[in-house]
């Protein structure tokens, strides 16, 4: 089997909601570059990656105009290699960013073809764990939101079946963060697990004094509390409260988190198959949590559909993220959520193609 042909699409697709706000963004849209690779037997297939600010044009020139060239002849079932290879060609403008970003979509178009191949969705094809996956759910969390349509929202979640929620933090002031937590973790029955996410903005020092106020409200988890580049203070807030924190959606390589387990400055592991290179990295980083006894809990927006079948392939992912619901049905067969759970697709392949429709309606090119 041969690569004989590379297609890519930057697409510009609405959230079909009102704009939703954390600490860092506004944004009523995500940007998709998608990745087509078709073969000489027959077989296509569809990788992707995103984000949630402009910026997506620039990994679309690095598949054009590096990745698209070094695939064709080469067998897509040798992906590992071909991953490898595509990596070293990159030593003058970078090995991270946006060409780790092409990357990933590259790695999982290969994979897709191999599944395919082979007839198995990638759950099973890993090997299963489990059944279905549990999921949680922040859509009812945005920061824009006030604090009584705040725990309406958090009520309605809760009687949709989610026994987990999370909200946004990251306010001018930290203690309208603090009064915000408190109202909704009194208004959700004890049992609801509530955690919180900064997406980054807190410095040392405040991350020290309000994750002790939280611990007093028996939040879950503080996620994102400081850059993740600032490892060395991610490693002094973990000794000095016991509140557990939560990194890893700006995390991109499996080095970055070798360090911050190896340094006690992470307890719930995040991991993102599209921030890193794609599924092969992502196995890596979670079996090293599991040799730590961490647990991976998948940072997802709109990637459910990869990071639902490797939490059933996983035997330390408890749960996975349920967030952009306006988004599921941009996919072809997406996953659900039914009383609480994700559930698994039985499909060939790895599931992350989007729609012809929506391929067409909002391309840019």
């Amino acid at each position: 089997m041969k690569i004989k042909n590379v297609e890519t699409y930057l697409l510009d697709v609405p959230l079909g909601q009102k704009a939703i706000t954390d600490s860092q963004t506004k944004l009523d849209s995500v940007e998709f570059v998608a990745i087509r690779i078709d073969t000489d037997e027959g077989l296509s297939g569809w990788g992707f990656n995103w984000n949630y600010t402009k910026g997506m044009r620039a990994v679309k020139a690095i598949l054009d105009d590096n990745y698209a060239q070094k695939l064709i002849g080469r067998n897509p079932i040798d992906r590992k290699q071909i991953v490898n290879d595509l990596h070293f060609t990159n030593h003058f403008i970078g090995q991270v960013g946006v060409t780790r970003v092409a990357l990933c979509a590259v790695e999982l178009a290969l994979w897709d073809i191999q599944l395919k191949e082979v007839g198995m969705p990638l759950w099973k094809y890993l090997g299963p764990c489990k059944n279905k996956v549990k999921a949680y759910n922040t859509d009812g969390g945005w920061l824009e939101t006030s604090e009584d349509e705040l725990i309406e929202d958090m009520l309605k979640l809760v009687d949709r079946g989610f026994d987990a929620v999370k909200m946004k933090l990251g306010l001018p002031d930290p203690q309208e963060d603090y009064e915000r937590v408190k109202a909704v973790r009194e208004a959700l029955p004890d049992n609801i697990k509530l955690m919180v996410d900064v997406n980054t903005v807190w410095d040392l020092k405040t991350s020290v004094v309000w994750g002790r106020k939280l611990e007093e409200l028996g939040i879950y988890w503080l996620e994102e509390p400081m850059p993740p580049f600032d490892k060395k203070s991610h490693i002094e807030l973990s000794r000095k409260i016991d509140l557990p924190i939560a990194v890893g959606e700006t995390i991109y390589t499996k080095y970055d988190f070798r360090d911050y387990i190896e340094n006690n400055a992470v307890d719930i592991v995040q991991a993102d198959a599209t921030k890193l290179s794609g599924i092969d990295e992502w196995i890596d980083v979670a079996a090293l949590a599991r040799c730590y006894n961490l647990e991976v809990i998948p940072h997802t927006n709109v990637q459910q559909k990869l990071h639902v079948q490797l939490a059933a392939a996983s035997s330390n992912v408890p749960m996975v993220e349920y967030c952009y619901e306006s988004l599921v049905d941009i996919w072809e067969d997406p996953v659900r959520v039914v009383d609480g759970y994700y559930t698994l697709p039985e499909e060939p392949g790895l599931g992350c193609k989007l729609k012809d429709e929506i391929l067409q309606k909002y391309r840019i090119e």
